[in-house]
């Protein structure tokens, strides 16, 4: 099965600072809390924040059923961040892989999710449905 990608874009206006959205998306902490809505915990497993130096975390994330473990790679780059999300499931492996972009005036979301042909339709259907949020939140951020 071949990965599956989506792209999520939102604009931002004139009373938004991309350089402060950026900063926002280099908090780790914040980025991890934005980005996991049913976090229970993470811990700091290697790296240092900064630019294109992995960072990797162990995050652990409420589910229907239980909880899961995985590991959340990230990675600051000038223009965004890089984050790769390493995980298993009772039905396999579940990889994402998503590069956010501040541009002038949006915020731009490239999402690779590859995992089995369910899981990838599941995936994507929840990133397209969470993610317009997520991004809201980095921008709302930037404005404070």
């Amino acid at each position: 099965m071949s990965p599956t990608e989506t792209r999520i874009s939102t604009a931002f206006s004139e009373d938004t600072s991309g350089e402060a959205i950026l900063n926002c998306l280099h908090n780790h902490d914040r980025y991890i809390r934005t980005t996991c809505p049913q976090l229970i915990s993470y811990k700091h497993v290697s790296g240092v924040p900064d630019l294109a130096y992995p960072c990797v975390y162990e995050v652990t994330d409420k589910r229907p059923i239980g909880q899961t473990t995985y590991t959340l790679t990230l990675v600051n780059q000038k223009d965004g961040i890089d984050a790769h999300i390493d995980g298993k499931a009772p039905t396999g492996a579940i990889n994402i892989q998503s590069k956010w972009r501040v541009t002038e005036d949006m915020l731009e979301e490239v999402i690779l999710i590859d995992s089995n042909m369910l899981m990838n339709k599941m995936i994507k259907g929840g990133v397209e449905k969470n993610h317009p949020a997520q991004h809201q939140g980095f921008i709302e951020a930037g404005r404070a």
